[in-house]
């Protein structure tokens, strides 16, 4: 599925944190900042240029069991949901007709085994297993500190902003060629509104990078997978919600009975297992 809704969006925000990065460099050069804008901005390239190379990293590193390359595929298996394609008392993927491990799971998006699998991530259109998972943890940890650095600059730029004529003199010299020419008002409320727009879509970015590693750090904690963590049976919920799940007895077994002629009588395990009545 190279075209995923999700890592289409994946793309177009790398394209926005690239154009905002050259932006603010750009006005940074023509404004002459100071030496902290400068160390700022270079940590900004920095993680940003380190995250483009683990995206690329965890989206081109081969994640398939080694058992199951150039192994012969079974065209006619179907694909059910709730059915695994490894048979685990086997230790068999049906679909590829290879041995697998017990960490090995097929993952029918991208067709193929993959070795200590953890998920499918959509945002990069990738499988994340035991040959990637490190560099793909490494990869969301550098995207949020670019997150986190890029919304510290958009909180400076609205303090900046408290002041408007100092303000509109600073981006008048940022962006005109003339230093004192005037920035009309609506130029710099468009400024404005961009970086808020921005700042919203960073925050958010930033949250859901947090929350993914937080998640992924409680995984390792606990010696769990992605893939574990969604299989575990959901739990009642507490208070009055766990009293309507009640245990119930489950219905009695009917179990055949072979009497001395030969006959097969069919009869509930109590009634059998009752002595007769005199």
């Amino acid at each position: 599925r190279p075209w995923d809704p999700l890592f289409v969006v994946h793309c177009g925000g790398v394209a926005v944190l690239g154009g905002a990065l050259t932006a603010a460099l750009a006005l940074h050069v023509r404004g002459g900042g100071g030496a902290a804008w400068r160390a700022v901005l270079g940590a900004q390239a920095a993680l940003l240029a380190a995250a483009l190379a683990l995206d690329a990293a965890v989206v081109l590193r081969d994640v398939e069991a080694p058992a199951a390359r150039g192994s012969l595929r079974n065209g006619a298996y179907e694909f059910r949901r709730g059915l695994p394609a490894v048979d685990a008392a086997a230790a068999v993927c049906r679909v590829c007709c290879a041995p697998a491990k017990p960490a090995t799971r097929h993952c029918k998006l991208c067709n193929k085994c993959v070795a200590g699998y953890d998920h499918h991530c959509r945002w990069l259109n990738a499988c994340i297993g035991a040959a990637n998972y490190r560099l793909f943890v490494a990869f969301a940890a550098c995207a949020a500190l670019h997150a986190l650095l890029a919304l510290a600059c958009c909180a400076s730029a609205a303090h900046a902003a408290r002041d408007p004529p100092r303000f509109r003199r600073a981006l008048a010299a940022a962006l005109a060629a003339d230093p004192d020419a005037p920035l009309p008002a609506a130029a710099a409320a468009a400024f404005l509104a961009a970086l808020a727009l921005y700042a919203l879509a960073d925050f958010a970015a930033l949250a859901g990078l947090v929350l993914l590693l937080a998640f992924h750090a409680r995984l390792c904690y606990h010696g769990l997978r992605t893939v574990d963590y969604l299989a575990r049976p959901p739990r009642p919920a507490p208070g009055l919600c766990a009293s309507r799940y009640r245990a119930v007895a489950p219905a009695p077994a009917c179990l055949p009975l072979v009497v001395g002629s030969g006959e097969s009588v069919v009869g509930s395990a109590e009634s059998i297992a009752a002595p007769a009545s005199p």
